[in-house]
């Protein structure tokens, strides 16, 4: 990265690119997995061994055009909760009548119980990583300005500065463009991105400080 060529037309594709990702998301939103979103989790409590494939027809069965998401909530086998992204009252009722006749429950009122799970705002993923990736940034910049004086302190910072913002806008614009859903995996990828980007960047420079002193030797 030290030399990038027709960096005005790589910086432009990258402008279009966030652009095209505002407007996708201005129009249909963010797209979150099932987790991130607000749906129905389904506590289904049997007191006994269950087989996880036999609950998985039935909640196919119920809710064939939602997505689903198994999950066990007891050591001991005899529960687990069943995510939906959106269910009405008549499928919560034959997923109740279903379950009790395939595992033989008296009742369903308190072995089957539903939460409304809300949903989970950027703000509230972004919230964890904010101050360490401030500080973690203040001591690259710090390192980069001290060392690499020689280049033009507010020069290798504004770089650095641009390439990361530039770099993690279109990581966005992108997901927000192919639909990929907003999880787990979100900022995680946020960070490696960040960091190559950092690291790249810092090869760049070293180059650059290797390349001005074998010209001063020369002179």
């Amino acid at each position: 990265m030290e030399k990038i060529k027709n960096p005005k037309i790589i910086y432009l594709i990258a402008v279009m690119i966030i652009l095209l990702g505002m407007i996708v998301t201005g129009i249909w939103k963010t797209n979150f997995s099932l987790d991130y979103k607000e749906h129905t989790r389904i506590d289904v409590y049997l007191g006994k061994d269950y087989n996880l494939e036999d609950m998985k027809q039935i909640a196919k069965e119920v809710f064939p055009k939602e997505k689903i998401r198994y999950q066990e909530i007891e050591t001991f086998h005899d529960s687990l909760s069943v995510h939906v992204s959106a269910l009405t009252e008549e499928q919560l009722g034959t997923f109740k009548e279903k379950v009790k006749e395939k595992y033989e429950l008296e009742e369903t009122d308190n072995s089957i119980v539903t939460t409304t799970i809300p949903h989970y705002r950027i703000r509230d993923m972004v919230k964890p990583y904010i101050i360490p990736m401030i500080i973690a940034t203040i001591l690259i910049f710090v390192y980069v300005g001290i060392r690499y004086l020689n280049l033009g302190v507010y020069k290798v910072i504004g770089v650095l500065l641009l390439r990361i913002v530039v770099s993690e806008a279109v990581l966005a614009s992108v997901i927000e463009i192919t639909r990929i859903p907003v999880g787990i995996y979100t900022m995680p990828v946020g960070i490696v991105v960040y960091i190559l980007v950092t690291v790249l960047t810092v090869v760049g420079y070293e180059k650059q400080i290797s390349k001005k002193k074998e010209e001063e030797k020369k002179k």
